[in-house]
């Protein structure tokens, strides 16, 4: 059962990017500024978080292990940060649909390459044909939802 409500909870964030997605691409067309519209989003975010942990609904970080946690381990905020920023330009050039397929695609091309190796702390995982397999059906879907978009739009 544990192992549903983890493909349920990675499936609902999956939901909640598509649509923090889209809110940002509106906020950076109405501010004019992606840089204005991702620093928003952190900054709603951050609050909501520090809320949370003031509130006690989540355990208090044990501070004084910050100073040992590797270098590496800050890279999320910088590499969200870049997602978020991204996301606000390509989701309008590209549409909605096709953006996402392009951010899973490299997601799970980068993810078999730190699965192959164990990086960043994680258990190795051997590439095999079933996940190349994935990520050429991933391709796929990102010239088909492309082809369609011209097609759509030539009519």
């Amino acid at each position: 059962m544990d192992i549903l409500l983890a493909i349920i909870g990675a499936g609902s964030a999956g939901s909640f990017l598509a649509i923090g997605s889209a809110a940002n691409a509106r906020l950076k067309q109405t501010l004019h500024s992606p840089i204005a519209a991702a620093a928003i989003n952190f900054v709603v975010g951050f609050s909501i978080l520090a809320l949370l942990i003031a509130l006690g609904l989540f355990q208090s970080p044990d501070w004084q292990r910050f100073t040992t946690t590797p270098w590496w381990a800050f890279l999320g905020g910088f590499l969200g940060a870049a997602f978020v920023s991204l996301s606000t330009v390509t989701v309008p050039k590209l549409g909605l649909t096709t953006a996402t397929l392009a951010v899973v695609c490299s997601q799970m091309m980068m993810s078999l390459v730190i699965d192959q190796f164990g990086w960043f702390g994680v258990p190795s995982h051997t590439l095999d044909g079933s996940r190349v397999f994935a990520i050429a059906l991933l391709i796929v879907a990102i010239a088909l939802t492309q082809l369609d978009r011209q097609h759509s739009n030539s009519i």
